[in-house]
């Protein structure tokens, strides 16, 4: 079942702009998703199932990414950068194997 983040992305953002995101990240700009007012509003709607992203990909690799962990200490900073992990991250499972039969 889907989460309401996922769902919200899928709402939100395109399969290209999916793509986009799982292929090259959100710090180049993803719209919606650049300012910390716009950053910090969507970390507080969908915080406990960004935490839950988070603890998932610290079980599979063991740690939390490192650009998360180096912002602990300003919140705006930290949710900016939680966001922007979850995003990549639930992008990447989103466009898994989409785009494959054009490489071959």
């Amino acid at each position: 079942m889907k989460n309401d983040f996922t769902q919200w992305l899928e709402d939100n953002y395109d399969q290209n702009s999916l793509a986009d995101m799982a292929n090259h990240g959100c710090a180049g700009g993803v719209s919606g998703m650049i300012y910390y007012t716009e950053t910090e509003a969507i970390y507080k709607r969908f915080s406990s199932e960004l935490h839950e992203i988070l603890e998932d990909y610290r079980e599979q690799v063991g740690e939390y990414p490192d650009y998360v962990t180096k912002e602990l200490g300003n919140f705006q900073s930290f949710a900016n950068a939680v966001l922007w992990f979850c995003a990549e991250f639930t992008a990447q499972e989103l466009t898994q194997g989409i785009y494959e039969d054009e490489i071959a």
